[in-house]
């Protein structure tokens, strides 16, 4: 029986010394594991150098790094697509009107004779009284013409009419008449054949004599010839010409002629 318990206490003891040597060995290789994973990831590993990235780009307060979605082309396709387009057909210019044109044309004819001192420049202003016909008439040139002989009108420069200082069409070009459409100039050799859906009367400022003379003179014509050809007056905006619009352009003869005496 005694020999039993020492073999029995022997084994144990055995068993013990090797349990010990064992959990030394396992705690060592624990340490190396710790130090390794201390000492940072192999380079081998994702994400090693992303400057505190992960392997899914993220760092470690969970923030990505900003993304660029579709790449540099479809950026540009995006910006391209919030520019407006431009449609040159849908952008052509449109014709000019009329009254403009010849009222350029009838601003050069009325300058100052060659033989008269020219005045210095200076602002300018051209008021309009349009005749114009009802809708499917027109006005015979071959009854135009003599017409407008009689009201003591010349064709001459830029191919339209001029009312002079002298009815036998002498000295300084007081106001001029157009066709009212493009190109408001007249063939004079062809007019029998010409048919007009109206005229155009220009008075320039300054002009020659007495401003409110002149354009007293124009109207008196413009209310002849819309009465003979059974016409209607327009002003420049090609509106009614009422009263109150007769006296607007006689308050802008005046005020012209005050700012040119102030201006000297």
């Amino acid at each position: 029986m005694g020999d039993e318990l020492k073999l029995g206490l022997y084994i144990i003891g055995i068993l013990l010394i090797g349990g010990i040597f064992a959990h030394g060995i396992w705690h060592i290789r624990s340490n190396k594991e710790q130090l390794r994973d201390y000492k940072g990831p192999n380079r081998s590993e994702p994400g090693f150098g992303r400057s505190g990235n992960d392997g899914d780009g993220f760092d470690e307060n969970g923030v990505g790094q900003p993304r660029v979605v579709g790449g540099a082309k479809e950026a540009n396709q995006s910006k391209e697509r919030a520019e407006p387009s431009i449609d040159l057909n849908a952008a052509a210019a449109e014709p000019e009107a009329p009254e403009v044109q010849v009222g350029e044309q009838v601003a050069k004819a009325q300058k100052p004779a060659a033989t008269q001192k020219e005045a210095a420049p200076g602002p300018s202003e051209v008021l309009i009284i349009h005749i114009s016909m009802p809708e499917k008439e027109t006005i015979s040139g071959a009854s135009l013409l003599p017409t407008l002989v009689s009201m003591g009108f010349k064709f001459g420069d830029m191919d339209i009419f001029h009312r002079h200082e002298d009815a036998a069409g002498n000295g300084e070009i007081l106001f001029s008449l157009a066709d009212m459409f493009n190109p408001g100039t007249f063939d004079i050799d062809n007019m029998e054949q010409v048919s007009l859906k109206g005229l155009s009367l220009f008075l320039r400022l300054p002009c020659a004599g007495e401003a409110l003379q002149n354009f007293n003179m124009m109207h008196n014509c413009a209310k002849k010839l819309a009465e003979q050809f059974g016409a209607q007056l327009l002003d420049g905006k090609r509106s009614n010409l009422t009263v109150q619009t007769v006296r607007h352009y006689v308050e802008k003869i005046r005020e012209f002629e005050r700012q040119q005496l102030i201006n000297g």
